[in-house]
């Protein structure tokens, strides 16, 4: 009896190697900066990638806009009121009335709320507003490192995998 529900394809070899490739690009190369826990740029690398290679750069384009997005709205609200857990909750809930509100929000918007929660939370370790507004700015250095990583290998990834699905051209 065959097994439908597996399937182990050349698309979920390059996805494991582009995630595994890019969440490695972002620790090892965060450490050596002195970043000492980089897990944010890892796991902006696994959330901005896609398995699908067609619509990968349209993907993470909406997810890079959604990551700046969140990013401006946390640093903003830090810089105005600075850091409180009921202040980060309404800033994440004004973030999502605004994308929403937009003529054409952008896929995956939710991005845009979930960022602006792990950047202002940065800031619960700060002794002070100058404080979390650095540890924020530096969790914006490590979201925006895993966002370019990730478009540089999705578009490294759809070159290699365009030429090997492409059919092998006939000579006669």
């Amino acid at each position: 009896m065959p097994n439908n529900h597996f399937s182990l394809t050349q698309k979920s070899l390059f996805y494991a190697a582009k995630t595994l490739l890019g969440a490695g690009i972002c620790w090892y190369a965060l450490m050596w900066c002195g970043v000492a826990n980089p897990i944010w740029a890892v796991i902006t690398v696994i959330i901005v990638s896609d398995a699908d290679l067609s619509g990968t750069a349209a993907l993470a384009k909406a997810r890079v806009i959604n990551t700046a997005v969140g990013c401006l709205s946390g640093i903003v609200s830090l810089l105005v009121f600075g850091y409180s857990p009921m202040i980060c909750l309404l800033t994440a809930a004004i973030t999502v009335l605004f994308v929403t509100s937009l003529q054409y929000y952008p896929a995956n918007w939710r991005l845009a709320p979930v960022t602006v929660i792990i950047l202002m939370d940065a800031g619960r370790q700060a002794v002070g507003k100058e404080e979390a507004i650095l540890y924020a700015l530096l969790r914006t250095a490590e979201i925006s490192v895993g966002c370019v990583v990730a478009l540089v290998l999705a578009f490294a990834f759809s070159r290699i995998a365009i030429k090997s699905l492409s059919p092998p051209s006939e000579e006669a």
